[in-house]
């Protein structure tokens, strides 16, 4: 691993340092949680970070991060090992879902979205903005139980998702500003 992030080739850029867990799932196969610090990579200061920087950081994810998954005609070798070992199970375990009715506690499905953004949650001024944040959540809850019956069925199209947002007469923005309503610290929300 070391020879991998330092050894020269740099594909994240210069790692100054990283730190590594490696964990075994239950089918036996390993995986890693493993933060890496890259040299002049651009740095998030909170709702104080400055929209350039904003649009740094989103420019960097999406040059390291994908969260594409190519269909069965375009890669299938790819789109088969993307399915078997980096998918998350559609009928989720009792672990994840640890009480009926909540959501997973991996937060599966992922927010679907149309471009990365840095999602930063919104604070709550009053009890009229509470009763309409409450409304919201059920909506979006109500959006994921959609999508997760949905991928139990199907892979996920962009017509499921307008179909959905179409359901609770939603433009995109607004569902974006929903996301923030239900996250609790800032996040970054990938294109997918």
């Amino acid at each position: 691993m070391n020879l991998f992030i330092k050894g020269g080739a740099w594909s994240l850029g210069k790692v100054t340092d990283w730190f590594i867990r490696i964990e075994m799932q239950l089918r036996g196969s390993p995986h890693a949680h493993m933060p890496i610090w890259v040299k002049d990579a651009p740095k998030y200061s909170g709702p104080k970070t400055d929209n350039e920087t904003r649009k740094k950081i989103v420019e960097f994810c999406d040059k390291y991060i994908t969260t594409r998954f190519p269909s069965l005609n375009e890669d299938p070798i790819l789109h088969n090992q993307i399915k078997d070992f980096q998918t998350h199970s559609r009928n989720h375990s009792k672990r994840c879902v640890r009480y009926p009715g909540k959501p997973c506690i991996f937060i599966f499905p992922r927010a679907v979205a149309l471009r990365t953004f840095i999602c930063e949650p919104i604070k709550i001024e009053n009890d009229e903005d509470k009763e309409r944040y409450k409304k919201i959540k059920k909506i979006l809850i109500e959006m994921n139980a959609a999508m997760n019956l949905l991928e139990k069925e199907k892979i996920l199209t962009w017509s499921d998702f307008d179909n959905l947002l179409n359901k609770y007469n939603w433009t995109y923005d607004e569902y974006e500003f929903a996301l923030r309503i239900i996250h609790t610290r800032p996040t970054i929300i990938h294109k997918r």
